[in-house]
């Protein structure tokens, strides 16, 4: 109807009256229950107070790329010698938590247009979200059904390549530092991405505290070969843009000249290019020794816990995150269930 539908308001919601479901929210998990190596529960606190649940079965950890390795580590699972410098007792060492981080590092060409139809900062762009409320609350086509990204492409940075390894979304705005950083007027914007990046980053943790967030480092651009292809699909995404199809649109490119040498424009991504919310791979799934769960989304040396959430891709598809992580909840639905 309009609507982009969450995996809440596709599973959740649905079910939120069936007696063996309890959702429990402004909780913060700190850890899981051991015994011996066998996971009997998890530790949160809520209110202020400590609670515990007990699992019959099996806990299942669906914190994604971030939280997942944040809550194995505080519960005593991970890199011994990481887990000795903030004093959690190692219930089994596994070196490979909170490594192995990758995530889609984005770039943003930025473009001021003349164009009031385009979502913008002003006095015709205020009276027109007014309409767009209105038409929306009365069930009438309106831009605020917009997902934002309007358009993309998978592109190849060289026809020799088999397969994409850049990907493009158009958004009919300006989406600056994620809109933190607002401009006056209308503009559009175009995201570049490299699909399979080589760099590494990890997570690990500032302290055994769970109110304290993870210590995030992404490692972006560490490997040469993602900033070179970068600079390929900065390239690509501008002869698009200044392409004739757009010309009645373009005013002029924010923070850029447009005469950028090849090490100006790599300087430039250095300094703006960002997350485009992909990360995956702190809880790998595979059978060597940097690996943290086997096929079945096990923990690897414990009993009765599983991970299931982006952290345990091996390696970052070439594409949008959202659906297959469905998918592997999905999948590993079905072999909890014995159907798979």
């Amino acid at each position: 109807e309009g609507e982009r539908c969450s995996a809440a308001a596709a599973y959740l919601h649905p079910v939120m009256d069936r007696k063996n479901l309890t959702v429990i929210t402004h909780a913060l998990a700190s850890r899981v229950l051991f015994e011996d190596n066998k996971a009997v529960g998890v530790e949160f606190s809520q209110k202020r107070e400590t609670k515990q649940i007990s699992a019959k079965h099996e806990v299942i950890l669906c914190g994604g790329a971030f939280n997942s390795p944040q809550l194995l580590q505080l519960s005593g699972i991970g890199d011994k010698d990481e887990l000795a410098k903030h004093g959690i007792k190692v219930i089994h060492h596994l070196p490979g938590v909170g490594k192995n981080l990758q995530d889609h590092l984005d770039f943003i060409f930025l473009n001021k247009s003349k164009d009031s139809s385009l979502f913008g900062i002003g006095l015709g762009g205020t009276i027109n979200i007014i309409k767009s409320i209105l038409n929306w609350r009365k069930g009438r086509p309106s831009i605020l059904s917009t997902t934002f990204a309007e358009s993309g492409g998978f592109l190849k940075s060289d026809p020799s390549l088999s397969d994409p390894d850049l990907q493009l979304h158009f958004v009919p705005a300006l989406v600056d530092d994620h809109t933190r950083k607002l401009h006056f007027g209308y503009g559009y914007s175009c995201h570049v991405c490299v699909l399979r990046p080589h760099s590494r980053g990890s997570v690990s943790l500032k302290s055994s505290n769970p109110k304290d967030p993870p210590a995030i480092n992404p490692n972006y651009l560490s490997d040469e070969r993602d900033l070179d292809l970068l600079l390929k699909g900065a390239k690509i995404t501008r002869s698009i843009i200044k392409g004739d199809a757009m010309k009645p649109y373009h005013h002029k490119e924010l923070y850029l000249r447009g005469d950028e040498s090849d090490e100006e424009l790599k300087e430039h991504i250095r300094n703006r290019a960002d997350t485009i919310y992909h990360p995956v791979g702190t809880c790998k799934m595979g059978v060597d020794e940097m690996a943290v769960v086997d096929p079945q989304l096990r923990v690897h040396g414990v009993e009765n816990l599983r991970v299931v959430d982006a952290s345990i891709m091996p390696t970052l598809i070439g594409g949008n995150t959202n659906a297959p992580t469905i998918m592997i909840a999905e999948k590993v639905a079905d072999m909890i269930l014995g159907n798979s």
